[in-house]
């Protein structure tokens, strides 16, 4: 697929932004084409593991610099005269959001860096996650929608992936005879009391994609990692959460399809 380029991508014409939908449209057919192999775009784009992954990134710079210069564009505006441009294009940017960040993800922990959302997140994801927050309306009928929707959607938080990195730098530290027992009980607690609960309420929501659940994913090798922990007693003498309990049973297997009930 051929990426359409266009000059004075930082003037946000109505004209540049239909054209950089039509860009997104690649990233939907690499989404998948690698859920079709049981992998997920992210972890193929991690692995480099596609000859594909060269135009990703190609792709990527040019999204990413069209909506770097759209954020800091609307930033300068009085918030009167910003607020309209926000509600007109904030589909396409939460579109991007939630598309792309995942990639800047990879990278990112490619790296052997640690700690994304507080140390390495850029600026104009914050401000498009921001502007939607401040948009959204609560609607009644959302979450029948979502659990309908659930199969084709995207997770609905882009950092997702990064809580799944720094979950399996927790198992990590759990399962290591080098570590202190500071940084074993700070693992246990962020493990149990922030990544269970955060994955059990997206799961509850149906805001993250069941795409997570692809074999060779990222979260299933955390998965894997976890189980293994648990197995030794790490987590205490006979664990148990609500996560563990669908994870083990396989119930998640139901989630694509609108059945997974989460109390």
């Amino acid at each position: 697929m051929e990426l359409v380029m266009s000059k004075g991508l930082g003037f946000n014409p109505s004209k540049t932004l239909n054209e950089i939908k039509i860009n997104m449209a690649f990233f939907e057919w690499y989404k998948k084409c690698f859920k079709e192999k049981g992998i997920g775009y992210y972890d193929s784009f991690k692995n480099g593991s596609s000859q594909t992954d060269i135009e990703v990134v190609k792709f990527k710079t040019i999204l990413t610099h069209y909506w770097e210069g759209e954020v800091d564009e609307a930033e300068k505006k009085p918030q009167k005269e910003g607020a309209p441009f926000r509600t007109g294009w904030l589909g396409a940017g939460t579109n991007f959001r939630r598309m792309i960040e995942p990639l800047d993800i990879a990278e990112y922990y490619n790296k052997g860096l640690k700690d994304y959302i507080n140390q390495g997140r850029p600026k104009h994801y914050k401000q498009l996650e921001q502007w939607l927050k401040e948009t959204e309306k609560p609607a009644s009928n959302l979450s029948q929608l979502k659990k309908q929707n659930v199969a084709s959607s995207l997770t609905e938080d882009s950092c997702f992936w990064a809580h799944v990195e720094e979950a399996r730098i927790s198992c990590k530290l759990l399962s290591s005879k080098e570590s202190s027992t500071g940084e074993k009980e700070l693992s246990k607690h962020n493990l149990i009391h922030e990544f269970e609960n955060y994955v059990l309420s997206l799961m509850k929501n149906h805001e993250v994609s069941p795409e997570i659940f692809l074999p060779q994913s990222s979260f299933m090798l955390w998965w894997k990692e976890y189980e293994e922990i648990i197995r030794k007693g790490i987590m205490g003498a006979s664990y148990y959460s609500p996560l563990t309990d669908l994870m083990k049973n396989r119930s998640y297997q139901n989630y694509a399809t609108g059945d997974l009930e989460i109390p």
